[in-house]
């Protein structure tokens, strides 16, 4: 049974992978000074990964230092740290200095590629919106970088007075009207458009090339995304651990 891990700027997601087969992607939010208590919540019960563990981390060397303490502890196992290449299979990092390319984001258009052999527009919706288009051919062509919703809506609560947290779930989205009558509801789907409108911009300037590219969706808050999309998508929830997989499968 091998663990892969999936640590973001403010979540924990990992799956286990066994018998060829990943299982279903768990998630649990995190915050830096309570990460041991959340390992321990989440992994706490699992057996021994007697196969290996694997991890992805954008939140830092630091958080990857007490993450490796904690498995050498619990499970007395050297986790694996996947790093962005210049190229893995058909796909071509199209960073200038590959390594600046956040490692989330090279494996989710791994995956992506391994799934589609289109092009492709690929969505990751989390603390940050990261946009990353992937050619017929598996070039990347580069990509961008907005807050994401909650991001957003928290800059706003830092520097406004009496606004409550964002909301936990995105349900009330489902029948929205497109102006809102209140103010968190106004910043929230504020937020939303305006990353709506980014990925507008972007998949409306491809479409006037020779090929459409299919746009696809993952990261926590794709579902807020994807109640007020007007264009098709896919969703793929577990897409940088799926990317993960095709990087180990090639390794061994």
């Amino acid at each position: 049974m091998k663990l892969l891990v999936d640590i973001g700027n403010s979540c924990l997601k990992w799956a286990l992978w066994e018998n060829n087969c990943l299982r279903t992607q768990q998630r649990l939010p995190y915050q830096y000074h309570h990460l041991q208590q959340r390992l321990i919540q989440a992994w706490g019960h699992l057996q021994k990964p007697d196969q290996g563990i694997w991890v992805a981390n954008v939140a830092g060397p630091q958080l990857a230092e007490n993450l490796t303490q904690w498995i050498q502890k619990h499970w007395q196992i050297q986790p694996n740290f996947i790093t962005t290449s210049e190229c893995e299979g058909e796909v071509k990092n199209g960073y200038k200095n590959f390594e600046q390319l956040g490692v989330d984001r090279w494996l989710a258009l791994i995956g992506a590629r391994h799934l589609e052999k289109e092009m492709l527009c690929v969505v990751d919706c989390g603390t940050a919106v990261t946009v990353d288009v992937l050619s017929a051919h598996g070039h990347h062509l580069g990509g961008l970088i907005m807050p994401g919703v909650t991001t957003m809506y928290n800059a706003l609560l830092e520097k406004t007075y009496a606004l409550t947290p964002v909301p936990n779930s995105w349900h009330w989205l489902d029948n929205v009207p497109l102006l809102a009558q209140e103010t968190q509801t106004g910043i929230t789907l504020g937020s939303l458009y305006a990353i709506i409108g980014l990925l507008e911009q972007v998949i409306n300037s491809l479409d006037n090339k020779v090929n459409k590219p299919l746009l696809i969706l993952t990261g926590g808050e794709a579902p807020a995304i994807m109640s007020l999309l007007q264009r098709p998508y896919r969703y793929i929830p577990d897409l940088v651990l799926q990317g993960m997989v095709v990087v180990i499968n090639r390794s061994l």
